[in-house]
């Protein structure tokens, strides 16, 4: 018996007659995803980057580690270019605007890091970090209050402790009352010294 007559007589082939066994198709993926209407849906802003190209969810999570890890090593521009990226293809998830602000943060670009965390804040007010790492860009830029405000915040919304980053939180607050305390014991002696 030939190998084309084997293949016909095993699987789908011998169950339909007429059919021929292709070997090894692979899909034009550009044509299938890429359709007329995914585009339109895409500019009409039904479907995120992320979605047209098709890119998973264990993708996405699969670069954020890498922009991690890039971060953890120092390694700044690349990690911001990790997370930037991942805000192009998900721009609603607040991690990745958390994770871009805090590379600006550890780069000591206060206002952009600001800018990143305040993003992550308004897609997701009930996440610890933001309000962590914005506190310590507030502290740091001399916004003792503000500062403060956002630790309690980061409290209240872990009271337990679960995330170590409340931990942190806790004690750069009690960094930040300790500074608001010294001012104000400052304050009488400036105005002694006016008199």
């Amino acid at each position: 018996m030939s190998e084309k007559k084997k293949e016909e007589s095993t699987g789908i082939a011998s169950a339909i007659p007429g059919i021929e066994v292709v070997k090894e198709a692979t899909p034009n993926w550009e044509k299938l995803l890429y359709t007329p209407e995914r585009k339109a849906a895409f500019q009409k802003g039904e479907m995120n980057l992320r979605d047209y190209h098709a890119i998973s969810g264990p993708e996405m999570l699969q670069m954020a580690l890498i922009g991690f890890r890039l971060y953890e090593q120092g390694k700044y521009s690349e990690a911001k270019t990790i997370f930037s990226g991942l805000i192009s293809l998900e721009p609603t998830e607040s991690y990745y605007h958390t994770a871009l602000g805090a590379v600006f943060l550890a780069e000591e670009d206060l206002e952009m890091a600001r800018g990143y965390f305040d993003v992550a804040i308004g897609l997701n007010p009930k996440e610890v970090a933001p309000y962590v790492n914005r506190g310590e860009v507030n502290l740091r830029d001399g916004k003792i209050l503000e500062a403060a405000e956002d630790f309690a915040k980061a409290v209240e919304l872990d009271p337990k402790f679960e995330d170590p980053l409340t931990q942190r939180a806790r004690v750069l607050a009690a960094a930040a009352l300790e500074m608001i305390e010294a001012a104000t014991k400052d304050e009488p002696k400036k105005d002694a010294k006016k008199k």
